[in-house]
């Protein structure tokens, strides 16, 4: 959230709303609040009357004025109601809702220091440490963060939630699923090479997640290897120094010390991040201090790490040999912790998912109707847009889900269109492979679908933009329900596209299926679509740009007779492109027209083919 500044001696909170209050600091010094009653707040209008109430200004030598806040017994008193409201909603203490508050204003969306914060509450340094359990409880509840070197900010989900005007909630750490985990992580990992978290407090997270979490896959594999195990006790708080300055020392009973335990999800962190099989010590810089690497080093040289005793982690292999200065996990064991997942994984947090910034930029060629209609989702869909509208859904108790169908013509870019649409609105795609939703086993299919849809949920609120859930082909699954079915099959058909229905009725995220077959589509599925986009082969024109764009030394003359002469849609053109381009490896010439209008002729056959 931006604290914005507007001239000398006036500054003021962004305005959320009508209902909401509005903080301003006028040139006299005073401070108004504008609540709609004097006993009731919201999230905003609490911090606000903290902040104005701790807040006083102090003239220096020089005339200049600094700001400074009282955080003293007699502010408690002055401000108890906002404070008491704001813990209620926060679930922290009164004297840690205070604190918070000054922090907010303190931070305007950037990190600052201890000393900073020393300086801003005219405390001494050492007066500030008997804040420390106060700042801790803020960190362990993830409101505020603190990087490798003990800088102090406010997390991006707290600062999200203010936006909306709403309390930040600590993310459960029960009822997980590994996928869940796994993205959680990853998130962590991310921090922690951006200097966003301590070592300490992200190893306390992901502890805490596997503890909870028992009938897991990963916390299974953590169990089984005596990396965390199920039921160890240990202190509630993760003790920085316990661990970290001596190496074998143990914060939890028959548990691996906390940097193995770290390196333990560091590999799990790289595997899924970057399907990396070949983990150098060089890769571990952004997680470990010097000296703890320099330590785990010499004990891995002379294979005294825990997790190569018990065969956790092995020697990687490069053309064929052994490397004995590069590790991975062992294939069992990634087998083990990613069996909710399907096993071992391509590379990624959970089955299917695909990383925006992995997706190639594609030119893509429409005519105007799907042009129009892309550019609209595009627009939703970015991240200002896409929160602006929920919000303003939710205000009129709407649903906020964003559902869309893409239908058409074969090969006419419907699902590289999703593709471009991630790309350009930064979102990853989770890819629901219907193949792998259905089982021969009663029952099955159903947990496959709901797994499915639960991990997704998860992943929304585990990260900060909401990735999309891409059914491509999705008339396998959508078809049209069957009455009176008796047959196991048609009756597991129809429980499917049940649980669907019931699911985009209360997406709480963005669905998009592609169809070539509408006519297969059940009418139930229709109106749950909000946005739907036809797909038909291109018209002269861009077809005439896409052989262009494909064959950039085609002179426009033959490119547009070609778009005259055969109907194609894009995925056809492609298609002679490439056998162009394999012809021309094969002979050593470039084919010529000739060589193209047989290609076209060819591709004219086989697509009718396909079609009986």
């Amino acid at each position: 959230m931006d604290f914005c500044h507007c001239g000398q001696g006036k500054s003021y909170l962004p305005h959320f709303g009508k209902k909401i209050p509005y903080l301003c600091r006028q040139n006299d010094k005073q401070i108004r609040i504008m609540a709609d009653s004097k006993d009731k707040y919201t999230v905003i209008s609490a911090i606000a009357e903290i902040v104005k109430t701790a807040l006083y200004e102090e003239e220096g030598r020089l005339g200049d004025t600094s700001e400074y806040y009282r955080f003293d017994e007699k502010l408690m008193r002055e401000v108890s109601k906002p404070a008491e409201f704001l813990a209620g909603e926060m679930a922290i203490s009164t004297k840690q809702a205070v604190l918070f508050s000054i922090i907010v204003e303190i931070s305007r969306c950037d990190d600052f220091s201890k000393k900073d914060l020393a300086d801003k509450l005219k405390t001494s340094f050492v007066q500030l440490l008997s804040y420390e359990d106060d700042l801790r409880a803020l960190e362990g509840a993830l409101i505020i963060k603190r990087g490798r070197w003990g800088n102090i900010r406010v997390g991006e989900g707290v600062l999200r939630c203010l936006e909306k005007n709403k309390a930040f909630k600590k993310p459960a750490v029960t009822n997980l699923e590994t996928v869940t985990i796994l993205s959680r992580i990853i998130r962590l990992f991310s921090e922690l090479k951006n200097e966003e978290v301590e070592c300490g407090m992200a190893l306390n997270e992901m502890d805490a997640m596997i503890l909870a979490n028992p009938g897991t896959s990963i916390a299974k594999a953590a169990n089984k290897y005596g990396i965390l195990k199920e039921g160890a006790k240990g202190d509630d708080e993760y003790e920085e120094d316990a661990g970290w300055d001596s190496f074998n020392n143990l914060d939890y009973v028959d548990s691996m010390c906390p940097a193995e335990r770290m390196l333990f999800y560091a590999l799990c962190f790289r595997y899924q991040e970057y399907d990396d099989d070949c983990c150098g010590w060089w890769c571990f810089r952004d997680f470990f201090d010097s000296c703890t690497m320099e330590t785990m080093q010499r004990y891995y040289k002379y294979e005294g790490l825990k997790l190569q005793e018990k065969g956790v982690i092995t020697y990687a292999s490069r053309d064929g040999m052994l490397v004995k200065d590069n590790f991975k996990l062992a294939d069992s064991v990634k087998e083990e912790i990613f069996a909710d997942c399907g096993g071992l994984h391509e590379g990624a947090p959970m089955p299917g998912l695909l990383k925006y910034d992995s997706l190639e930029e594609k030119p893509l060629f429409y005519d105007r109707p799907v042009k129009e209609g892309l550019s609209t989702l595009n627009d939703l869909l970015s991240e200002k847009r896409y929160a602006e509208v929920r919000k303003a859904l939710e205000d009129k108790g709407m649903r906020s889900g964003f559902t869309c169908l893409f239908y058409g013509s074969p090969g006419t870019g419907k699902t590289e269109s999703v593709y471009q649409l991630a790309k350009k609105t930064g979102r990853d795609i989770i890819m629901a492979d219907v193949s792998k939703l259905k089982s021969k086993w009663v029952g099955e299919s159903e947990k496959n679908l709901k797994r499915l849809f639960s991990n997704y949920k998860s992943l929304v609120e585990s990260t900060s933009v909401t990735p999309i859930l891409l059914f491509n082909e999705a008339d396998a699954i959508f078809g049209i329900r069957k009455f009176g079915a008796e047959s196991a099959v048609d009756k597991m058909e129809n429980s499917l596209q049940n649980i669907i229905l019931q699911e985009m009725e209360n997406l709480q995220g963005i669905l998009i299926a592609t169809t070539n077959l509408t006519e297969n589509l059940d009418k139930a599925f229709e109106r749950r679509f909000l946005y739907k986009v036809k797909f038909s082969n291109p018209s002269v024109d861009v077809k005439c740009q896409i052989w262009n764009a494909m064959m950039p030394q085609l002179p426009e003359v033959d490119a547009h007779f070609l778009a005259e002469k055969f109907d194609f849609s894009g995925g056809q053109i492609e298609n002679v492109v490439r056998k162009k381009t394999i012809q021309a490896i094969l002979t050593g010439r470039e084919p010529e027209m000739k060589d193209l209008l047989t290609f076209c002729c060819e591709e004219i056959i086989s697509a009718r083919s396909s079609r009986r």
